[in-house]
């Protein structure tokens, strides 16, 4: 059995390749299909190999009063009127100090959400990547490698950390293991500020390449034969228009803080306490030209049909090129490209990138890492795993 070098590189693009001689000399390259949804959704499908309306990760936010960090806040309706930003910032800070969330972002920064409504929404994810028990039911491929006593190293995947590759250039590769996992956080980030096409952006480009061929190089030095694929999770498209939707509701004689809602880049999730409401929203949203409202088919099709109303009884979805300037998590000033489209457009597809030769057709999905990297251990998919092995 050969040792295994993985690398993920969130957010890169296959049009970027050519700016990263050493990767883009392995031989064996593909795009890769995306998930209908941001970084929180794309890792649970590429660690479990099942799709959104299986491992139910699909926003960090979701409606659920009962499981609110910020239920004590009912205790004191006087906060209610303070929605300024240092108020929010300060609530934030001492609900998160009692959080016992391990996943990622913990309780995230909220931002352009009036207070009244933060003790009905939760944060979806609650474990780390590659704790036990991440997703119930599906258990990740470390799990799965941990179960069959398979040792394995992961450097840079840190949490909380974005700038991994500092990392990666920093680690020495004293014993391989039977699986390495090299996890490079920066390219996403620099992305959304510049665009991935940006001076400052293929800087960073050579520079993840140079880093990623002196790993590569190492492990050739040490054990000779092995394999190595390079994947990412998604692509990125330029912004050509910000969509103020608060300013729109004023246009159209509403509020759009008289409905319960949260704000994602390029999503507007709602949920209404009569249809009365729903029709007042659905008016209001019909006067934006880019954009559609994401029908149970759509969800369907994309594998987002989830089992309940936890991510929205409407969701607006703005296409290619226009995001939202004021969300859940800011105001978005520096954004200059962004990803969570539908993964029907090529622009947001990800890289597949190999030193051995892939034996499917197509592109490779998300949910195909898992079972390719179990296959390579000679070990058994489980029957619930939709994604395939793309090796057999």
């Amino acid at each position: 059995m050969k040792p295994v070098l993985t690398i993920f590189i969130d957010g890169l693009k296959p049009e970027s390749l050519p700016h990263m001689p050493f990767l883009n000399s392995l031989p064996h390259k593909r795009r890769l299909e995306t998930i209908l949804g941001y970084s929180i959704t794309c890792h649970a499908s590429m660690y479990t190999g099942v799709y959104p309306n299986k491992h139910k990760l699909w926003f960090l936010w979701q409606y659920s009063p009962a499981t609110s960090p910020f239920r004590w806040l009912k205790k004191l309706p006087f906060l209610y009127p303070f929605n300024i930003i240092p108020a929010w910032l300060f609530l934030r800070k001492i609900t998160l100090r009692y959080s016992k969330l391990t996943s990622y972002w913990k309780i995230p920064r909220i931002l352009n959400l009036p207070l009244r409504y933060w003790p009905n929404i939760d944060v979806a994810e609650k474990k780390y990547w590659d704790e036990d028990g991440y997703i119930e039911g599906y258990p990740t491929i470390f799990e799965k490698l941990r179960e069959h006593g398979i040792p394995y190293e992961i450097v840079g995947m840190v949490p909380g950390t974005i700038h991994t590759s500092r990392i990666i250039a920093e680690h020495t590769f004293d014993e391989i293991k039977p699986w390495t996992y090299l996890f490079v956080g920066d390219l996403d980030a620099i992305s959304h500020h510049h665009g991935q096409d940006a001076p400052e952006v293929i800087e960073k480009l050579k520079e993840l390449d140079s880093i990623l061929e002196r790993c590569y190089r190492d492990f050739e030095a040490k054990v000779g034969d092995f394999d190595c694929f390079v994947f990412s999770d998604h692509g990125h498209a330029r912004l050509n228009e910000k969509i103020d939707l608060y300013q729109v509701f004023r246009e159209a004689g509403d509020n759009l803080n008289r409905y319960m809602h949260l704000m994602d880049a390029n999503v507007a999730r709602f949920w209404f306490r009569n249809e009365k409401e729903r029709a007042r929203v659905e008016k209001v949203l019909s006067t934006l030209k880019n954009g559609y409202i994401l029908t149970p088919e759509k969800m369907a099709h994309y594998h987002m049909d989830m089992p309940d109303t936890r991510y929205g009884e409407l969701l607006y979805y703005l296409d290619l090129g226009s995001a939202f300037s004021r969300t859940i998590f800011g105001y978005g000033f520096r954004q200059q490209s962004i990803h969570g489209y539908v993964p029907d457009h090529p622009e947001v597809d990800g890289v597949f990138v190999s030193n051995r030769p892939i034996a499917t057709e197509g592109k490779v999905r998300l949910v195909d890492i898992l079972p390719s990297l179990l296959s390579q251990f000679e070990l058994p998919i489980p029957d619930h795993v939709d994604g395939r092995s793309i090796w057999e």
